[in-house]
């Protein structure tokens, strides 16, 4: 007998798939018991099938002629679980989204929690952390454990916006969608909510603790592909490599003028401050346009006054990058070029610690 409709839902479970078939039914009747148990009548659950071949489309089919809280959306031709999580949350038709895998690892009776969090107004996303205190994870080898680990503390050194969470690679999250925007996702990479944290790095964020289960069905999609996506994923979110290469191209715009300047008069103190100047001025306007745009893209206020501000904080690079470089040239007796180059690295060190605290921060 069909569930009668009960309006627009309130929350939309997000479940992509691929090759799950085993798992869906049993997902459905915990996700079932688990949100009408908490009073949420209004429920949507959203399979997003990347084209499986082992019939899991046609049971999800099945399901959705009974209940009609079942959706199915199938990307043909197209694969992979970020892009699948995104298309998604753009087709949910809740306020409020959970997003969780299709193999049972993810315990259903943890969805209310989620929800809890984000619909109260505590969160705009609610993460379900197996290291979180209370939680933790089932069957795992040591080596699985050790990988997992290390993806979180590289995301935690790399991504500053990932450290808002004890579980940034966690794949069990609730999102509030009037407040998170994943119109701004690309969907790159394995882990959705690295990007999701990224990409909106003033959303308020709490951490829910679970039991990550051992999976009993289906096949793990674990393996080295997975592993080199992720890293490529990190290191194309990180700041630091964007922000070495602005740097990079900055020191050139630095020694050129500083080139020009000390051709023109010979005053090495004066060119060296002509030079950091309009290095200064290279980098801001690439920092806010590519280093930072994550997070100036949401700043109220205008790009001068980020720059005011950038230049104020750089006053410090400034001044040991030139006292650095007069003292090596000055008295140390380099060469010009090498003893302003060498300056730059100082001030470099001084303006990244500033810039990514206090500016983008």
């Amino acid at each position: 007998m069909s569930k009668p409709p009960c309006g627009e839902p309130e929350v939309s479970v997000i479940v992509p798939t691929l090759n799950e078939r085993d798992n869906i039914r049993p997902l459905y009747v915990g996700l079932k018991k688990s949100l009408e148990g908490a009073g949420l009548e209004c429920f949507e659950i959203v399979f997003v099938d990347d084209s499986s071949t082992d019939g899991t489309i046609e049971e999800v089919e099945r399901l959705s002629r009974s209940d009609p809280r079942v959706r199915l959306i199938v990307r043909r031709g197209e694969k992979g679980l970020s892009r699948a999580v995104l298309e998604g949350l753009r087709r949910a038709r809740g306020r409020v989204a959970v997003v969780m895998d299709a193999d049972l690892q993810h315990p259903p009776e943890t969805v209310p929690l989620l929800v809890e969090k984000v619909a109260g107004g505590e969160a705009d996303l609610a993460v379900a952390s197996r290291y979180a205190p209370g939680g933790r994870v089932e069957g795992w080898s040591l080596v699985r454990r050790i990988i997992s680990r290390g993806a979180v503390l590289l995301a935690w050194l790399l991504i500053p916006e990932s450290r808002r969470t004890r579980d940034p690679v966690s794949g069990f999250f609730a999102v509030n969608l009037e407040r998170v925007r994943p119109a701004i996702v690309s969907g790159r990479g394995f882990k959705i909510l690295l990007e999701i944290l990224y990409t909106n790095p003033y959303a308020r964020v709490v951490d829910v603790p679970f039991t990550f289960r051992g999976r009993s069905r289906g096949s793990s999609k674990l393996g080295p592909s997975t592993i080199l996506d992720y890293l490529l994923q990190v290191l194309q979110l990180s700041s630091i490599p964007r922000f070495i290469a602005v740097g990079a191209l900055g020191s050139l715009v630095n020694l050129a003028v500083y080139t020009l300047a000390f051709s023109a008069t010979g005053v090495h103190p004066l060119s060296s401050i002509l030079g950091f100047e309009a290095g200064l001025i290279h980098n801001a306007i690439l920092h806010d346009r590519i280093t930072f745009r994550n997070r100036s893209m949401w700043r109220s206020h205008s790009f001068l006054r980020r720059l005011a501000k950038y230049h104020a904080t750089s006053a410090a690079g400034i001044a040991v990058g030139v006292a650095a470089s007069t003292i090596l040239y000055s008295l140390a007796g380099l060469h010009p070029l090498l003893s302003q180059a060498l300056g730059i690295g100082a001030g470099f060190i001084v303006n990244f610690t500033l810039a990514s605290r206090y500016i983008w921060r």
